[in-house]
């Protein structure tokens, strides 16, 4: 990549949107056409596809609730602790 000299902070952040905004545009382009490519070589018909897209999203959310699930109880095993640390880092910089 060519190293590039801006004159100012504003014009330098608009470049950085611009390119921002290119990559974002072409991601979208892409996943377009790899959708629509998808869909006209599938191996299944559209309602197959769809009751795949659909299983295959409920276990998506039902992994990400266990793992939320897994955390918040983990989160709320360490609370209590965490409180004693800082209130012991309080007691120990008030010495």
């Amino acid at each position: 990549m060519t190293s590039r000299i801006y004159y100012s902070e504003e014009a330098e952040k608009r470049m950085q949107r611009q390119r921002l905004v290119d990559a974002l545009m072409f991601t979208g382009i892409g996943i377009g056409i790899g959708s629509a490519a998808a869909l006209l070589l599938a191996p299944n018909s559209g309602e197959k596809t769809r009751e795949l897209i659909t299983e295959t999203l409920e276990e998506g959310f039902e992994r990400g609730r266990e793992a939320t699930d897994e955390a918040l109880s983990q989160l709320e095993q360490e609370v209590p602790n965490l409180r004693e640390r800082v209130n012991e880092l309080v007691q120990k910089i008030k010495s």
